[in-house]
């Protein structure tokens, strides 16, 4: 699907994904192109992938020039963070096309072990530009999901590329030991620097009023935590408890993520003195200071 004249959504099988959307994969195509992030690894899905690339940048009906060693026209696949719904695809369509593959130092480790050691063609950094030719991205460190997630900038289109720092619909799961909701914030609110007229994110559909939606999700973090804060003033310690109270209605099958998420606000808080926490038999327990 051509979102926007050189910006494009390569179809991905939702088969392969447990949750509610499979990862988007997005190609930029200038005098070179770009894949941001590269969804599974399955075969077919990859066949998939790497027929619309074809299609669109190589082959007998491409539009730009097929680079020396490539199949495809394929310059790169930036990666925006390293979990394996985002990643896993990535190691053949380069094999396939010649594309280095992209992903930020922070991240690098976690994608050498998906991909192996020798699979990252260059290690990202914050505000590092990579030239496509008419069309530019510009990297943006964005920690908070993992601590080397990026979001991708093309100037030229105020489009934003989120991974999973923003999705089309619904919050991101900010889970340590790699999640970290004081980051998070901070680097939504990084975000509101840029003029953004599109947000395409990892999964979901695009967002077309980009600066309401990044103004709505640090709003929601920092409700969150109110709502935290106005437990533990209720006398709520345990973190079971704390996820009791904040989501009664919730589906057993997310618990484990609406504890996560808990605990990531609780460390911030603990981080910032409004609240304390003490081992008690072996059970964290949190209070206000």
């Amino acid at each position: 699907m051509e979102i926007l004249p050189g910006v494009h959504s390569l179809p991905v099988a939702t088969g392969a994904f447990m949750g509610t959307f499979s990862p988007n994969v997005y190609l930029v195509v200038g005098e070179k192109a770009a894949l941001i992030d590269a969804g599974y690894g399955h075969e077919d899905d990859v066949c998939s992938r790497l027929s619309s690339i074809r299609e669109l940048v190589g082959g007998k009906s491409r539009r730009i020039p097929t680079p020396v060693g490539t199949e495809s026209g394929l310059a790169c696949i930036v990666i925006t963070h390293g979990h394996v719904d985002h990643i896993s695809g990535a190691g053949k369509i380069a094999a396939a096309t010649g594309a280095a593959i992209m992903v930020h130092r922070l991240d690098a480790a976690a994608a050498s072990r998906a991909l192996g050691a020798d699979a990252i063609g260059e290690v990202l950094e914050d505000g590092q530009e990579i030239a496509l030719g008419g069309a530019s991205l510009r990297i943006i460190h964005t920690p908070g999901h993992s601590p080397g997630e990026i979001c991708v900038y093309l100037k030229e289109k105020r489009v934003l590329f989120t991974g999973d720092h923003i999705l089309g619909i619904g919050t991101t799961v900010v889970m340590p030991p790699q999640g970290d909701m004081a980051q998070y914030i901070d680097s939504l609110r990084k975000l509101l620097a840029f003029d953004i007229d599109l947000i395409c994110p990892g999964h979901g559909p695009v967002v077309r009023q980009a600066r309401r939606k990044i103004e709505e999700l640090i709003e929601h973090r920092l409700e969150r935590e109110q709502q935290i804060l106005g437990s533990l003033a209720r006398g709520r310690r345990r973190v079971e408890d704390l996820v009791a109270e904040l989501y009664p209605e919730l589906d057993s099958r997310l618990r484990a993520a609406a504890t996560g998420q808990t605990i990531s606000h609780l460390r911030k808080l603990v981080r910032e003195e409004k609240v304390a926490s003490r081992d008690i038999g072996g059970n964290e327990q949190y209070a206000l200071r």
